[in-house]
């Protein structure tokens, strides 16, 4: 698809990563914001006056937790005033902790934001659980039959069938891998399962460590864990992190039986290998050939000077089980939210509107240097436009990432069982008995509650 707004596209540079990873809480230095030229130069009134005036633009209050997104949420705003004459405020709070505190002592107040960014899935539903967010059902039926979002996304924001959020935008779980390892032992992006371990051999034979895997941070071992049970069967996963199947049926034994036997071939890095700038030297100097990651984390590798769909890209994984039937991929999505009672309703759902069409959604993801939710978008990045293409074409049903997709009692618990596993493979009956017992209380606790 042509892009209709070239005029509003702005070229990736090495700032733009370094703050992009800086918001995500990677170990790159968080930069300046970037020129205030060009397509997102505040609006001025025109000298001929046709331009709008200053006096006829709505302004919100705009919270947020994402301080190094700063500049890049003032852009937004520059371009809200000039495409549909609403201006906000952002009004960055550095500490996670401190911003959950404001939102929840104001939302229910007079002091409340008309719009602020929170999480998505289960790490939502205490906010929803309050009463305190706006249904916003209506604005997501419109931006579905406009093709401006796809309609499996919802399940991160719904909660007894209503939605509560916008995507703020939207990353989705890949496989990048480095194509002059492929080429240079006759590699192609792999089609099944099988073939994905054919290479990890053969790569093993040439010296290259196949695959990235670590303990460290605690959170990545959700990583491999997800993959292997939505490739063996998408609907146990939904049902597994719903408390309506078990961490010791057999899928989810199958899939510590699979990771075990990959460990066991010596397909993994050392699990020490932190997720930083070490990881990538090591993926750039062709010493690991695949990392499954989210496309939010391939600036990290543009800031090491790597040039996307030259020296990297990105597929999906392949189905485990053939006999599937359909394609999935794993998401990991923010939320616009607006509180129940705000201060400017319509003006709130008409900037949440505003954000997912095509226009400002290719303004935004361009900041940012990630794929987003629209799938109409159109990127300069090869690799996000090859993922956006993938998601189209293959019919891609999507599935909320494992932190967000259960309770967090439930995963921040079941990260530390994996990482045990990931040391101790042959531990994998007694990690998933822990995790079971884990969910065991927390499903009771709630049925209680």
């Amino acid at each position: 698809m042509a892009d209709k707004n070239p005029t509003l596209r702005s070229s990736m540079t090495r700032r733009q990563a370094l703050t992009r990873a800086a918001a995500l809480g990677l170990t790159v230095p968080a930069l300046a914001g970037l020129s205030a030229s060009g397509a997102f130069a505040a609006p001025r009134p025109s000298a001929s006056g046709l331009g709008r005036s200053f006096q006829d633009v709505t302004a919100l209050k705009f919270y947020h937790d994402k301080s190094p997104w700063q500049d890049y949420f003032t852009k937004m705003s520059e371009l809200a005033t000039e495409q549909i004459q609403i201006s906000f405020e952002p009004i960055p709070y550095s500490d996670t902790t401190s911003y959950q505190q404001v939102i929840n002592s104001s939302i229910s107040t007079s002091d409340a934001p008309d719009i602020f960014t929170w999480w998505s899935g289960y790490r939502m539903e205490e906010m929803y659980k309050s009463g305190n967010l706006l249904d916003v059902s209506d604005l997501w039926q419109a931006a579905i039959a406009a093709g401006d979002l796809p309609e499996t996304l919802s399940a991160a924001f719904t909660f007894d069938g209503k939605q509560y959020g916008m995507p703020q935008s939207a990353s989705y779980w890949v496989m990048y891998y480095n194509k002059k390892v492929f080429a240079d032992n006759g590699l192609e992006v792999p089609t099944t399962w099988d073939e994905m371990m054919s290479h990890a051999e053969t790569l093993k034979g040439a010296g290259v460590t196949p695959f990235y895997q670590t303990v460290d941070g605690r959170w990545p071992t959700f990583i491999w864990f997800e993959e292997f049970l939505i490739r063996q069967d998408p609907q146990f996963y939904v049902d597994l992190c719903a408390g309506k199947a078990k961490y010791t049926d057999p899928t989810a034994v199958q899939a510590l039986e699979l990771w075990k036997g990959m460990i066991d071939k010596e397909y993994f890095t050392e699990v020490d290998i932190p997720m930083d700038e070490n990881m990538v030297a090591m993926f750039q100097a062709g010493e690991i050939a695949m990392v499954p990651l989210g496309t939010w984390f391939q600036q990290q590798f543009i800031a090491a000077d790597m040039v996307p769909g030259e020296d990297y890209d990105a597929f999906f994984m392949p189905n485990i089980n053939a006999d599937l039937g359909k394609n999935v991929a794993i998401v990991e999505t923010g939320s616009l939210c607006i509180p129940a009672s705000p201060p400017n309703v319509e003006a709130s759902k008409k900037l949440a509107a505003w954000w997912e069409t095509e226009p400002a959604h290719a303004a935004w993801t361009e900041l940012l240097g990630d794929s987003g939710a629209n799938p109409k978008v159109q990127h300069s990045n090869p690799v996000l436009n090859n993922v956006t293409t993938m998601l189209s074409e293959g019919s891609y049903e999507l599935l909320q990432r494992y932190w967000e997709a259960t309770p967090p009692a439930i995963v921040e618990n079941a990260v530390d069982e994996l990482a045990r596993f990931v040391l101790n493979p042959d531990q994998g009956q007694s990690v998933l008995e822990a995790i079971q017992k884990i969910a065991d209380e927390e499903w009771a606790r709630r049925e209680t509650a």
